[in-house]
């Protein structure tokens, strides 16, 4: 009988060799639901190497073939966490996740001094010595009945000082990159985004608490612990709900923070701006004949543990608006614009290998991308791309 080799493909295990490195690829789902996990994280805590899943719950980790007896840890907030010997996963392409058990919360006291604590803890629970990242960054606008009309992507180096004389200070280099753009498109959006969207998501605790939390505006928030408690990690987390005191507060949101019950380590921050809040970084306003009004705005920062440390893992701002052609009424649209940083390696600096001249000022000028070929990346792990993705990549690039 003859055999398909497409079908012998298919049978193959998932793990995937390649100079040095594993590949394992797959798709991270609910075990009861089957529903994709957009937020879950594989790492190996021992040696610093982390990926995660994309907006359809599907990965691809890259790690040395050295680590194949490491283990491997799969976790998302509210599950319980797989922890195996990365070599175990070679038959692995869907990986079920069930849900944990939620526990009464038992914390007491009050939120915003138990959440100062935990910021005050910040030096204790993530890197308090130099350390670098290297990281994947996505920026992309994505326009209703069109799909993305941009896709900027590329590898990051993101290096984090902590000295005594330089606290605070991050340096980030792109390492490769390329961007997608629908230039007929885009126009309609010209002047959305930012020059450097890296430089909002590559920050993390150790370099400064995030602004709205942060000394006196942490008093324009009412915070709540939320009554029942979960897990990340094996280890029991409690959430702490927050809101704007009143509509007064200037850029406000709704939003939740998850703090690890055993070192009080901030585990996870996210939020959606109110209404009011929206206004006051969207806002009504008017680009090359076109008005612009913000809709949503919303965000979240995820950190891992690796070795006793928490490290910034995920962090991803998305925002959305709608466009209108004020003279002639050609478009009206909603557009999407989502900026994500996630970290793939994290580990101690040495010297800085980032010169002045190469520090990266902006994500608008990353190089024209051709046909979308996954090689590109090599090993660096990265986000897959969606379907929808790949599909207006293949767009821009013949017209």
């Amino acid at each position: 009988m003859r055999i398909n080799s497409f079908l012998i493909l298919l049978l193959l295990p998932t793990i995937v060799f390649s100079q040095g490195y594993v590949s394992i690829s797959g798709k991270i789902v609910d075990k009861t639901t089957q529903q994709a996990l957009t937020s879950a994280y594989l790492s190996i805590p021992s040696k610093g190497f982390s990926s995660q899943t994309n907006a359809v719950g599907e990965f691809k980790f890259f790690f040395p073939r050295i680590d194949l007896d490491s283990i491997l840890t799969v976790s998302a907030i509210g599950y319980k966490t797989i922890k195996k010997k990365a070599s175990s996963y070679d038959s692995t392409s869907v990986i079920e996740l069930e849900k944990a058990e939620t526990l009464a919360s038992v914390q007491g006291g009050d939120p915003r001094t138990l959440l100062r604590e935990a910021f005050n803890l910040v030096k204790q629970n993530n890197p308090s010595y130099p350390t670098y990242q290297i990281g994947f960054y996505l920026e992309t606008i994505e326009m209703a009945k069109l799909g993305f009309v941009k896709i900027t992507e590329g590898i990051l180096r993101v290096e984090r000082p902590h000295t005594a004389k330089a606290i605070g200070v991050e340096k980030t280099k792109m390492l490769k990159g390329r961007t997608y753009n629908w230039a007929g498109q885009t126009a309609k959006v010209d002047g959305w985004g930012f020059i450097n969207g890296a430089a909002f998501v590559t920050r993390s605790l150790e370099g400064g608490i995030p602004d709205y939390l942060d000394k006196g505006n942490i008093n324009d928030y009412d915070f709540k612990i939320d009554s029942l408690m979960t897990y990340f990690n094996d280890s029991l987390v409690y959430s702490m709900s927050f809101k704007p005191v009143s509509k007064r507060v200037r850029a406000a949101r709704n939003g939740k923070i998850y703090i690890d019950v055993n070192n009080q380590a901030i585990v996870r921050i996210e939020y959606e701006m109110t209404p009011e809040g929206v206004k006051d970084v969207i806002g009504r306003s008017f680009v090359d004949n076109t008005q612009k009004v913000g809709k949503q705005v919303k965000g979240h920062t995820q950190f891992l543990p690796f070795n006793g440390r928490w490290h910034l893992q995920d962090s991803k701002l998305t925002f959305v608006a709608d466009f209108e052609d004020k003279l002639e009424k050609k478009f009206n649209t909603e557009a999407t614009m989502t900026v994500q940083f996630m970290a793939n390696e994290s580990l101690r600096m040495g010297r800085s290998s980032i010169k002045f001249d190469e520090e990266l000022v902006s994500t608008n000028n990353f190089p024209k991308g051709g046909k979308y070929e996954e090689k590109f990346w090599v090993q660096s792990n990265h986000l897959l791309p969606t379907p929808a993705m790949l599909e207006m990549m293949d767009k821009m690039v013949k017209k």
